[in-house]
């Protein structure tokens, strides 16, 4: 790979770069000399005003040494016209200039854009390759070379495209500079040399002064933020010692030191620019005069006025071009250090051992899977292993046994081939594994070695993640999976969880519809209706909180849900018009003050306080202080600060539910008033806000309402015992009954899953999949491609004896006939009754008996 950005743009792409060049030079170029020479035409037919017919496009070279007489150096006699004609005619071509300049202009910046994007695929491609065959013990070069990518676009600018075509046309544009200069009159080429030359010298100083002084700002702007951060971390020292006018004088002194450095940065720049402005005073001034001197006998011909703007548009024409030049130069000066720096990387990367373009070996259908002379390390887990010598006939079942550390998933890893020995080699059929294509070989020997890495998208994708379109399952199959890999029951909670959309899916909102009233009936036959309170209109429902009571329906959209339901004004009208404003207040006070005291002794980070307390930790401070100089709900401060004040208590109100919090704070009065404010809500809401809510209907499904919630249509008592289970094992039994576990299923499936966030609704956060259910989704990306053998490193390792033996027994069950491979962590999960092929146990990363 060449270590020039420059040359990595033209071998990756040297078809499209060379039509550029084609097409600006052999287009490009006759445009502009062809637009140059009908202004100088137009120009001197304006000026001069000749009564007799001038030739139109001529060129012709006056020889420097000739004084007088005609021109002897004549390339196009051009065409005499009168000068009526020669106006129409220039008038005409720089109008055709224009539209042809712009469709040129349109379709080289195509292929410079092809050829910027084609070089940043390849690049992509080349370090996307080399960290996909990375070995494992190169994980941190893996991560250099990422970074360094990533600095190389973030600079790259259009070096990629443009790096190649712009000083090629820099140059033809100051070869046509010139040439238009000799055709005006041979002593303006000097002049015009001098100029090309002074005129990129300036930019050229102008372009280091101005990075320098961009680096100066950016170093200034990174120092006033460590300085301002150290001075968080020094305010609790600052305020207990008095040291404010210490820290101010500090800050000053290094805030003078910054602003003295970019004075002198802003004032080099100042001077760099000052030689600029002076050519472009004195370069007007001595190409004018040039053009004017008759020479020492005063019997030279002036420059006619035309020939010296066509000069100078040439003039134009390459100053442009140059400075754009010289831009990129920067650039490249700026990328080449670290474009350097990822080839020598990338090429470190490549000769580690992971990366092999092939040819590969073919795949063997069975055979004995042997370590010969076996060491390695496995950065991963630590473990490692020497001297390992094992051969197991495939396919069959294989037990490792041994603790973590010991070097059993090492083993496992080294037999699924994604560990490579560093010592020794591990063969399949006399086949090593490294010389089998990666993809191919983690197809039909697949590795359970970890928590499974999280992609953005579905549950199901997660699962299915790295099947091909020929190995995904059915969805009795995937269901399948789920239950031996223990995901089940994650899976159908999810599914409970999630939601249906009745014009997507009009056939199972009428099934769940249906199901509703069987699941009443069910539950009305297990005297068990107690335990779910249904929603009904004129009844407060006490599962849910006050807020939801006077919905009652799910928030669509942001307006009426979260946060943001206290400051809704329609629903503030509705409680003032109920005369629950003080009410909600008074309430919204007395869980503040509740809160307070019955967390004083907690600290913010504590997990109970995020699980019951009714404002987040973030916001302690303010309701402490409230709570402080606001001992009753009266008296409140007038303006916003007041304002701010009720609505936050207003929402605390809106958030507490007597069931769950039992605070007292709610009798059956309150709760008809609530009822009462419900009724106002849904009849005085106007038709504008009628989308923000779904209210609940016994006869529909409610789209924005969970599945659980309308298959009950209210929710589970939560003052019962043991109620949520008995509950869902009754609603599962009827949903086996309609034939809408599937559907279950599907849904949970269909729940999205967000790496690094919190999640929340029917999104998966980080957090919100576990330790366990990790491990199963790892586990059932192994099972759903059915490969020829499966190796379980983690899987198998967590739980009691007993459940890991009934787990070990379903998994060959589901193996039988096929390779398995799985770590114990000790014999006690083994079944006599049904013995392995082969038990090996690793102590001390050795393997002492097979």
């Amino acid at each position: 790979m060449d270590r020039d950005p420059i040359a990595f743009a033209w071998t990756s792409a040297r078809t499209l770069q060379i039509s550029v060049i084609a097409l600006t030079l052999g287009l490009g170029l006759p445009l502009s000399l062809f637009a140059l020479l009908c202004l100088r035409d137009l120009v001197s037919v304006l000026v001069q005003a000749p009564a007799q017919t001038v030739p139109f496009l001529r060129i012709a070279l006056e020889p420097p040494w000739q004084t007088d007489g005609p021109p002897t150096l004549v390339a196009v006699s051009g065409w005499p016209m009168p000068p009526v004609d020669v106006i129409l005619w220039a008038l005409t071509g720089l109008a055709a200039v224009a539209v042809l300049a712009a469709a040129l202009g349109w379709i080289v910046a195509r292929l410079c854009f092809f050829a910027q994007t084609r070089t940043i695929r390849l690049l992509n491609e080349r370090v996307t390759t080399a960290i996909l065959h990375a070995p494992t013990a190169a994980r941190d070069e893996a991560r250099t070379l990422t970074q360094l990518v990533g600095s190389v676009l973030a600079r790259i600018d259009t070096l990629f495209g443009l790096g190649i075509v712009v000083p090629v046309t820099a140059v033809a544009a100051m070869i046509l500079a010139l040439t238009l200069a000799a055709l005006a009159a041979p002593r303006l080429v000097p002049a015009m040399a001098v100029g090309l030359l002074a005129a990129g010298l300036a930019r050229i100083l102008i372009l280091q002064r101005t990075r320098a002084r961009t680096n100066l700002r950016l170093d200034a702007g990174a120092s006033a933020e460590r300085s301002l951060a150290d001075l968080i971390r020094r305010v609790p020292a600052v305020r207990a010692h008095g040291a404010e006018a210490f820290e101010r004088s500090r800050l000053a002194a290094k805030g003078a030191a910054i602003r003295d450095a970019l004075a002198a940065a802003e004032s080099s720049l100042a001077f760099a620019r000052a030689p600029s402005l002076a050519l472009g005073v004195l370069l007007p001034a001595i190409m004018l005069a040039v053009a004017l001197w008759r020479g020492e006998s005063g019997t030279a011909p002036p420059v006619s006025p035309g020939a010296l703007v066509a000069a100078g548009g040439g003039f134009a024409l390459a100053v442009v071009t140059l400075a754009v030049t010289l831009h990129l130069r920067s650039v490249h000066e700026a990328v080449a250090p670290v474009f350097r720096d990822l080839t020598a990387t990338l090429a470190s990367l490549e000769g580690r051992g992971g990366y092999r373009p092939g040819p590969f070996a073919a795949l063997p259908q069975g055979g004995p899977l042997a370590a010969t002379g076996v060491g390695a390390y496995d950065p991963a887990s630590g473990e490692r292993l020497a001297g390992v010598d094992v051969a197991v006939p495939m396919p069959s079942h294989l037990a490792i046994v041994g603790e973590r550390g010991s070097g059993a998933r090492a083993l496992a890893a080294l037999l699924a081939g994604q560990l490579e020995p560093t010592a020794g080699a591990v063969t399949y059929d006399g086949i090593d594994l490294r010389s089998l294509d990666p993809a191919e070989r983690a197809s039909h020997i697949a590795l359970a070695g970890a928590e499974a890495i999280l992609i953005e998208g579905t549950l199901e994708q997660n699962i299915l993640y790295g099947a091909a379109r020929q190995e995904r399952p059915s969805e009795a199959d995937l269901i399948d999976v789920l239950r031996l890999t223990g995901l089940d029951a994650f899976v159908y909670a999810r599914g409970l969880e999630g939601t249906v959309d009745p014009k997507a899916e009009p056939d199972i909102a009428e099934a769940v519809v249906s199901a509703r009233h069987a699941v009443r009936e069910a539950l009305a036959a297990d005297k068990a209706a107690r335990l779910v309170e249904p929603f009904d209109p004129a009844r407060y429902n006490h599962q849910a909180n006050v807020g939801e009571n006077i919905l009652f329906g799910e928030a669509v959209g942001p307006a009426f849900s979260g946060s943001h339901i206290a400051a809704h004004p329609y629903l503030r009208a509705v409680l003032e018009a109920e005369d629950l404003t003080r009410s909600f207040t008074e309430i919204g006070l007395q869980v503040a003050r509740s809160t307070i005291e019955i967390f004083a002794d907690l600290p913010d980070d504590h997990p109970l306080f995020d699980a019951f307390s009714l404002f987040p930790a973030a916001e302690r401070g303010f309701f402490e202080d409230l709570v402080s100089r606001q001992p009753e709900a009266k008296g409140w401060r007038r303006g916003p600060a007041g304002q701010r004040d009720r609505k936050r208590l207003i929402g605390l109100a809106l958030r507490y539910s007597e069931t769950r919090h039992r605070f007292g704070l709610i009798d059956a009065a309150f709760e008809d008033r609530i009822v009462a404010a419900r009724h106002s809500f849904a009849r005085l809401m106007p038709q504008s806000l009628r989308s923000a809510i779904e209210f609940y209907d016994p006869t529909r499904l409610n789209p924005a309402a969970s599945l659980e919630e309308n298959l009950l249509f209210g929710r589970i008592n939560g003052e019962e015992a043991g109620a949520e289970a008995r509950v869902r094992a009754l609603v599962r039994r009827v949903l086996v009954q309609q034939g809408l576990e599937s559907t279950v299923y599907r849904l949970g499936l269909a729940s999205r899953v967000e790496p690094g966030m919190g999640g929340g609704g029917a999104s998966l956060g980080e957090n919100a999949i576990g330790s366990r259910e990790r491990i199963g989704i790892d586990l059932a990306r192994c099972l759903v491609r059915k490969p020829d053998i499966v190796v379980v490193a983690i899987a198998l390792d967590d739980g009691k004896a007993a459940e890991i033996k009934e787990r070990l027994a379903n998994l060959r069950a589901a193996r039988a006939g096929r390779g398995l491979i799985v770590c114990l962590p000790d014999t006690q999960a083994l079944d006599a009754g049904d013995p392995f092929g082969a038990v090996l146990h690793v102590e001390r990363s050795t393997v002492l008996a097979a």
